[in-house]
This record gives structure tokens, C-alpha cells and sequence, in this order.
């Protein structure tokens, strides 16, 4: 299948080989080359040089130009392929090529009928000739049993070449080579020798070979044509010469140059493109829609002139296929092709992003800070690493801060790192898989997710387990076994799950099962604020934005189904075991709906019509008012949330008259009080808890009144503890 296919390819970085594959103009190169070459005369060796740097292109430039050298050439040419880059450092190049040329005219020379086990003396001569110019002292046997190594070619009667002894020099060197000139010139043969990688070699190796083709073979009917990066052979025979210019010693062994041209920007852009939509539709099954397919052109504006070889395109696309099948569902392609692309053209910046994004993660989740230096040598770096790009607009943090997110400015004195982000951004960096998300950008680069993160798949056997009724009991033990659990993060693992519940997470989901985490709250909201300020006093039920999250829940259902969530949320208001929580959030919906306080709300941000709130409301309060949930509000329970709840659900009479009662004597009138206490913090201080009898007056009555009452008490000595510790709170409402 597709995706196996592209998968299996991770890695493959081989060149073109026939025009049907070529995507950047080789062809017409070639068949231009290969008009030139046919033009040249053959009766002077001549020696060619494609020059092109590494990933260039130059094996694919050779293989098209041997197809054209086919179509262009007289049959009585012979083009042979020479990979000295596949023999071993301790062979001849100069043996093995000219072996190569023994085999092909053994099949050439018809001139000689051969008896059995025989060669001709053409090739007698060749193979003499090759022994002694290979520098090495070996008997024809040993040279013919090294025959062609990797070349791929196979000659006939290579028996008797192996049994024919030709270690005694009977003639110089000089002799043999002008007689098989002459031969060669009988057959009428010409032979264009094709030599690739000379630029791979070691410096000895090659200067072997130069020494060939300039020296030892350069025979009249032979033209050679090697690819090589002119920088990197230079180097190499400054080296193997001890020569002080590299590059003049090549102008005098290879006359002729032809310099391969770089492959037009826009091409390599478009194949990028191009091969990144391929992978996403050959994993996904289906086309990118088209704010992908923006961002990867917005990508390729930006960086893609970064882009000089097709190598480098092959390099960066061989890291997506490698990496995109196993991350599809916690990465934005886009972002990957970002990260692969500077990773093959600026390596230094994708371990810049890694750090700064590491940490990014550590500011973002309140576990540490970055001090002013560390900022400093990140923001140099950082432009250091910027100023590689040859765009102006790549150059620019600015641009930078569309894929790593908290960066603006240019220059280092007014470089901006780790900045704030807003709320909604975030969640859309999360819903999308962004590299900036907290919750996802590990993946990038680890295969796995943030060790101060739960991983998406979490969350999705989450809402799994919430949209299936027999399943929401193990949903609630998971919940609420996150309360105690930190960690890696100073959060606790529930305060993470609160803060990820954001408006992208939710808006795939289904209405069972926001319904379903819904009801959680309902059911064990009350649990959940306990155990919190079981830990610490000073907890508010803000310090986790529980109703926001319910919101986002309930919204999500009466898109799907009004009827259906109002129905639902019915059934919770006078079924949910949480009460006190139930209340505390109804007040809430009745403030988002313009039915408490002064808040003007318009139409669309109400989820339900004002009758349906009344209904829902009347409805609460009946289950409010109700002797089973009265029952449970003991003397001491905390009500400073819950009697505003209460006030603005059942009405102000109501409150007021079960307080009557509770004042009745003067215990239950102290621990009334003390239950109504607040939580506050100063900035001298810290946290504090404290009574305002002020903001209480409405249902306690007059503050004078209250304070004439306490003194009463105090002064029959009763409840002294009671009255001390009231006594404290006052005192602490005036700091």
C-alpha cells in the first residue's frame, strides 16, 4: 500500500535514473552534454570534468547523460562506467580499468580467431601494459582474479587471461601503449569512460586516478568524463600531492569543465511541497485542507531559499517519512516540515528551537524561570544562528515566532524571548498539535510527549471512558486519583487535565461524553474542593476554573442537541451529590445569563433562553430548600461561597430566614460567623483568612448590631475560644 511504500523509502537518497524521474531540468543538460562530447575529436584523449557540489545532483546529471550518450554516439563507441569509489584502498585503479578495457575488446578484436584458452595480442598488450602501470608487482593471475570489482561487466575467455604469464618485461612501457594505440585504431573503437564519486576517494586514491586519465590512459579514441566537487578534490590533492593550489592542478588535468547548474529555488521548494503533501495523503487518505496547504507555502517563502541541493530536499523529506507515520495524530505536519527543513539547513537553529522550547515548557508550567543571562546568550545565539538564512524575512525572530512561539524583535538588545501568549492562542497551538502547545511540542522531537504533560492520548480514553455510562465510575476513580498525584510539575496531574479541558479539545467531542464529565463535577465537585483545602486552607475554587471547563462542556451539548443538554443538566441539578458545587456553578450560569448581578449579557452568550433558566432555577431551589439538603449544613461548614449561591437561586428571604434560626443562640451565632469567613492575600503578608460583617449586612443585619451581640457573649465569659477566634477575623478584615 502507499504508505508502506513511502514508509520503506525513509532513507533512500538515490539519484535519478531515467528522464521519466528527472524534476529538475537534468535532461536537457544531458543531451546537450552529450551533443558536445560526440563533437569533440575523437582522435585526441580528452578528459571532461562535471563539477557540482556534494547533493548537487551530478549521479543523476551522469546517469541521464549515459542514456544520451546511447541515443547520440556511433555504435563503434563504447561507454563504460568506472566507480573507483567501490574498490578497495588497496587496488589499482589504473589495473582495474584497463582490465575493464582488456574484457570489452576481447569481445571486440574479430581480427584474432583464438584458439581455446587464447587471447589476442591486442589484449595481451593491455592487460601487459596494465601490470606495468599500476604500480604494484603482482602476475597477470592475481590481476585477473581482482577482475572488475563492482563494475558489473563480464568478459569471455578470462580463464586464459588468468593462465597467460606476463611478468617478464620484454618491451617498455612506451612500446606497449604506442602499440595499443595502433590496434585499438584498427577496430576502429572509441571509448568514453564515465568516472563518478572521484571526489569521495582518499587523497592517494585520488591521485591515482588523475594520474590515469591524464597519464597512463589517456590513449588517442578515449575521452573521460568525471563528476566530482571541484572544491573537496582540490582539497584532496593538496594532500595527496603536497601541492600548494589544488584547484591549478586540476586546470591542467582536466582542460574541459562544465559546471553543474543549481537547481532553480522555486524547483526545490516545489519539490518539498510536493513530497510533504504526498506523505500527509499517503497517511491520512485523504487531501490537506487548505490552511495546511498555506502554511507550507508560507514555509516555503520564508525558508525554503535555504534549500541549495536536491539533496538537501531528498534529506529533509526523507526525515518526515521517517518520522510523520508514527506522529500523525500529535504533530501539525507543517510545523514538522519547519523543524526537518532548518534541521537540514541549519542545524544549529533546531537545537536552539529544542532548548529554547524546553525552556519554554518549564516557564509555561510554573516549575522554574529563565534568568536575565541565560536570556541573553539565548537571544545571541539565537540571531547568530538567524543570520545564516540569505532571505531577509528568514533573518527575522519576528518571522521565527510563527512556528516557535514568544519570540519578536530582530536584534539582541531588542530581542523578546519567552513572552506572554494569550489564552485563546494557546488553546488553538493545543488543538492544533502546534509546536508551540505545551501539551505537544516534545513530540518533535522525542517520538513521545512532555514529561509535565499527560499525553493527548490520555485525554482521548478520558472523554472515552466519559461518554460511556457503565464506564464513568473507573472515569471518576482515574479523576480523582489525579488530585494527589504531582507529578513531575508543581501542579497537581487534575489541575493539568482542568487546564487542557480547553474549547479545541472539547469541540470534537461527542455530546455523551462531555455529558458525561459534566456529571463528574456534578457528582464530586464538592470532593474535589475538599481534598483541596484539606491541603491548603487558603484554596479557592478559582485557583481551579472548574465552571469555565463546565461551560465549555455544556455549550458543546446544546450545540449538538439543546433539548438534550437541557434535559440533562435537569437531571444533574437534582441528582448531582455535589450540591454545594452544583449551586456555586448555577449561580454562575444565572450571572452568564444576565439573571444575577449587573452584568449586561447579549443573546449569543447565552446558552439557554431566559424562561428555560427560571425553569432550571426554580427547579434547584425547590431541591435547595428541601429538609435533606438543609440537613447537611452543620454549624462551622464553610458558606462564604455558598450563601451568595443560595441567595440568588432560592431568593434573599429564604437565606435570611434560615439564618434567623441559626442565631437563635450563641454558639450557633459564632460558628455562623466563622463560617463566614474569606480568604484574602497581601502583598505584605501572604494569605490570609478574615471576616467583613460589612459585605454581610443583608443577611446578618447591622455590623453594630453583630458587634454589640459578640461583646455580650464575651463578656459572659462563654465559647471564649469561639470568640477569639472571631475577634481575630475582624481584626484581620482591617489590615
Amino acid at each position: 500500500m502507499a504508505t508502506g511504500t513511502a514508509f520503506s523509502r525513509a532513507g533512500f537518497e538515490g539519484p535519478v535514473r531515467t528522464a521519466g524521474d528527472d524534476r529538475y531540468g537534468f535532461t536537457a543538460i544531458a543531451d546537450g552534454l552529450a551533443h558536445s562530447i560526440s563533437a569533440l575529436d575523437e582522435n585526441i584523449s580528452t578528459v571532461i570534468g562535471i563539477e557540482g557540489q556534494w547533493g548537487a545532483g551530478k549521479t543523476s546529471l551522469l546517469n541521464l547523460l549515459i542514456e544520451q550518450l546511447k541515443i547520440h554516439m556511433p555504435e563503434n563507441t563504447q561507454v563504460l562506467t568506472f566507480s573507483p569509489w567501490l574498490m578497495s584502498p588497496d587496488e589499482s585503479p589504473v589495473a582495474a580499468l584497463l582490465l575493464t578495457v582488456a574484457a570489452r575488446l576481447a569481445e571486440l578484436d574479430t581480427s584474432y580467431k583464438a584458439a581455446a584458452g587464447q587471447v589476442s595480442p591486442l589484449v595481451r598488450n593491455v592487460l601487459n601494459y596494465a601490470q606495468q602501470t599500476s604500480r604494484r608487482i603482482a602476475p597477470l593471475t592475481e590481476l585477473a582474479g581482482d577482475f572488475l570489482p563492482g563494475i558489473g561487466l563480464v568478459a569471455k575467455g578470462m580463464k586464459a587471461l588468468a593462465e597467460t604469464d606476463l611478468s617478464l618485461r620484454i618491451r617498455t612501457t612506451s612500446e606497449i601503449r604506442q602499440e595499443i594505440e595502433q590496434k585499438i585504431a584498427e577496430t576502429g573503437t572509441n571509448f568514453i569512460v564515465i568516472i563518478d564519486d572521484l571526489d569521495r576517494l582518499e587523497p592517494a586514491q585520488a591521485v591515482e586516478v588523475l594520474r590515469m586519465v591524464r597519464s597512463v590512459a589517456d590513449f588517442s579514441r578515449f575521452r573521460y568524463v568525471m563528476c566530482y566537487d571541484r572544491d573537496v578534490l582540490a582539497h584532496a590533492v593538496q594532500h595527496g600531492l603536497s601541492v600548494r593550489d589544488g584547484q591549478l592542478y586540476l586546470q591542467k588535468i582536466i582542460p574541459l569543465s562544465f559546471s553543474l547548474p543549481r537547481p532553480e529555488s522555486f524547483d526545490l521548494r516545489r519539490e518539498f511541497i510536493s513530497g510533504a503533501i504526498r506523505l500527509y495523503e499517503s497517511v491520512n487518505h485523504a487531501e490537506p485542507d487548505e490552511t495546511l496547504k498555506n502554511d507550507l507555502y508560507r514555509l516555503m517563502d520564508l525558508y525554503g531559499t535555504s534549500l541549495q541541493t536536491p539533496r538537501e530536499v531528498q534529506l529533509a523529506l526523507n526525515g518526515l517519512v521517517f518520522r510523520y507515520g508514527g506522529l500523525r495524530d500529535y504533530v501539525y505536519l507543517p510545523d514538522l516540515c519547519f523543524l526537518q527543513l532548518i534541521r537540514t539547513t541549519n542545524p544549529g537553529l533546531y537545537d536552539w528551537a529544542e532548548e529554547y522550547l524546553t525552556e519554554r515548557a518549564v516557564v509555561e508550567s510554573g516549575d522554574g524561570t529563565v534568568s536575565e543571562e541565560e536570556r541573553h546568550d539565548l537571544a545571541r545565539t539565537l540571531c547568530d544562528y538567524l543570520s545564516r538564512f540569505r532571505s531577509s524575512q528568514a533573518k527575522s525572530a519576528t518571522s521565527l515566532g510563527h512556528w516557535i512561539p514568544g519570540i519578536t524583535g530582530n536584534k539582541v538588545d531588542n530581542l523578546t524571548l519567552f513572552g506572554r501568549i494569550p489564552e485563546e492562542e494557546k488553546a488553538t497551538m493545543t488543538a492544533s498539535r502546534r509546536l508551540g502547545s505545551t501539551a505537544y511540542w516534545r513530540y518533535y522531537f522525542a517520538f513521545s510527549s512532555p514529561q509535565n504533560v499527560l499525553s493527548p492520548a490520555y485525554f482521548d480514553e478520558l472523554f472515552r471512558k466519559s461518554g460511556t455510562p457503565e464506564q464513568r465510575p473507573e472515569l471518576a476513580h482515574e479523576l480523582l486519583k489525579q488530585i494527589t498525584s504531582r507529578g513531575v510539575s508543581s501542579q497537581t496531574w487534575f489541575e493539568h487535565i482542568i487546564s487542557q479541558m480547553t474549547s479545541p479539545m472539547i469541540v470534537g467531542r461527542t455530546s455523551a461524553q462531555c455529558a458525561g464529565l459534566l456529571e463528574f463535577f456534578c457528582e464530586h465537585g464538592d470532593q474535589v474542593i475538599s481534598s483541596y483545602v484539606a491541603r491548603n486552607r487558603f484554596f479557592s475554587t478559582w485557583d481551579i476554573d472548574i465552571n469555565s471547563v463546565a461551560d465549555r462542556l455544556l455549550k458543546r451539548m446544546c450545540e449538538d442537541d439543546h433539548d438534550g443538554a437541557r434535559s440533562e443538566l435537569s437531571r444533574m441539578l437534582q441528582t448531582g451529590k455535589s450540591w454545594r458545587w452544583i449551586a456555586d456553578y448555577f449561580r454562575h450560569l444565572l450571572w452568564m445569563h444576565g439573571l444575577a448581578g449587573d452584568r449586561a449579557v447579549s443573546e449569543d452568550e447565552r446558552l439557554f433562553t431566559l424562561d428555560e433558566m427560571e425553569a432550571l432555577r426554580t427547579l434547584l431551589a425547590t431541591r435547595l430548600n428541601g429538609t435533606d439538603i438543609m440537613s447537611q449544613i452543620q454549624p462551622g461548614y464553610p458558606l462564604q461561597s455558598y450563601i451568595w449561591a443560595w441567595r440568588d437561586i432560592c431568593g434573599l428571604e429564604t437565606v435570611k430566614s434560615w439564618i434567623g434560626k441559626e442565631m437563635q443562640n450563641d454558639e450557633s451565632f459564632l460558628n455562623l460567623l466563622l463560617s463566614l469567613r474569606y480568604n484574602g492575600i497581601s502583598s505584605a503578608t501572604g494569605y490570609y483568612q478574615a471576616l467583613g460583617l460589612s459585605q454581610l449586612r443583608e443577611f446578618l443585619g447591622e455590623e453594630q448590631v453583630l458587634l454589640s451581640r459578640l461583646e455580650h457573649i464575651e463578656a459572659k465569659g462563654s465559647y471564649q475560644e469561639l470568640t477569639e477566634q472571631v475577634r481575630r477575623l475582624l481584626k484581620r478584615n482591617n489590615f
